[in-house]
């Protein structure tokens, strides 16, 4: 099984970016590199932009 670890940093509309980029965790690879994403849950207010993909293998 594999488990997709996203880095991805906030975006303000206007372009500039917050200053701490922040781990998603998914078992689906549904995000895009460089993609810009609304609403990925709770604790991802606002729009995100995906920075890096890690792809971990997970032994079950």
């Amino acid at each position: 099984m594999k488990t997709y670890i996203y880095k991805v940093i906030r975006e303000n509309p206007d372009g500039s970016t917050g200053k701490k980029p922040k781990i998603i965790r998914r078992s689906a690879k549904d995000l895009n590199v460089g993609g810009l994403y609304l609403h990925l849950g709770k604790g991802y207010p606002g729009m995100q932009r995906v920075i890096s993909l890690e792809v971990e293998e997970v032994l079950d």
